[in-house]
């Protein structure tokens, strides 16, 4: 919660860091810049989306995460996009995989797009999640740079506003 002269303000915290991981992603023109993992971790899916990985390498590694083969149905995790926690990335690379099927007649920035969201939101903190003043003063400093900054990329509030008047008639306050 927030306030200033004008009225009372209630942020989402996760919808506003996703809107903030969203646009530092789409900042990036091809690639999501990504960190390599000192302990890469090993990976088993089923035979499907086995061969789903196989044949969108490509793609994956255009959002940051590197997977080699190592077994029949087993990939080797070595890098994921940098502002993702490694905990998100298997889920996270199954919601990619899962839009590359669903889609019917998918167009290239449509499946970005959607790739990007679902990153971002894998990454973002989490409702709940205890900050501090300060990162909480970072997360609404960030939040207002962004392009769009009172909706998630999912169209989600980030924001909710009350002001003065709305305030008192809750109250019942004339």
């Amino acid at each position: 919660m927030a306030r200033d002269d004008t009225g009372l303000f209630i942020v989402d915290q996760h919808a506003a860091h996703e809107r903030i991981l969203y646009d530092r992603l789409c900042a990036v023109s091809d690639n999501v810049p990504s960190q390599g993992l000192v302990l890469h971790q090993i990976l088993d899916f089923p035979p499907v989306e086995s061969q789903l990985i196989a044949g969108e390498q490509e793609l994956l590694n255009q959002f940051g995460y590197y997977l080699e083969p190592c077994g029949e149905y087993q990939f080797r995790l070595t890098a994921v996009p940098a502002d993702i926690p490694v905990s998100e990335a298997v889920d996270t690379i199954r919601q990619i995989l899962m839009s590359v099927t669903e889609e019917k007649n998918v167009t290239a920035a449509n499946l970005r797009h959607h790739c990007l969201a679902t990153t971002a939101c894998h990454g973002a903190i989490r409702q709940g999640d205890e900050l501090t003043v300060r990162q909480m003063q970072l997360l609404l400093e960030e939040l207002a740079r962004t392009n769009r900054p009172y909706t998630c990329p999912h169209g989600r509030p980030t924001i909710l506003r009350f002001d003065r008047d709305a305030l008192a008639l809750m109250f019942k306050r004339t």
